[in-house]
């Protein structure tokens, strides 16, 4: 049998996943991708606002967007404590693309009101959610 790690990912209000049978977590730190495999060494990071895909003992990718956090890897654990989770099943890809339809024209006619940063952020969230719907599509 492979071996198999413990993963969980936790939002304010829930535990958004917990199980002991991961064989494989891919996430997206503010430095660049990391995969982390069973017995990897400790490890803390922050993670940025994108998809974080994880296999299940048979090897099967599952796809998350997360909208940033840290991760932390210790004693064959790895834990993600993010303002918010969803699964690829669970976004609403027509929200998701009017959202990122919004943002772009507010960056491209911009004017003293706008909040730019929160214009970004919005951009980014949406494009997370459209990225990991897409990895999920292409996965199955």
């Amino acid at each position: 049998m492979a071996s198999l790690m413990r993963f969980e990912v936790l939002a304010p209000d829930k535990y958004v996943l917990k199980s002991d049978s991961i064989s494989y977590v891919e996430a997206v730190t503010l430095w660049g991708g990391v995969g982390i495999l069973p017995r990897h060494a400790p490890l803390i990071a922050a993670l940025k606002e994108a998809p974080l895909k994880y296999r299940d003992a048979q090897g099967i990718a599952h796809f998350l967007c997360i909208q940033g956090g840290f991760m932390e890897v210790k004693d064959n654990k790895v834990v993600v404590m993010t303002e918010a989770a969803e699964t690829a099943d669970e976004i609403d890809v027509d929200r998701a693309e009017a959202s990122a339809l919004r943002a772009r024209e507010r960056l491209a006619n911009p004017d003293d009101e706008i909040d730019m940063d929160r214009v970004m952020g919005s951009l980014r969230r949406s494009e997370a959610r459209l990225k990991t719907v897409r990895l999920a599509a292409e996965s199955r």
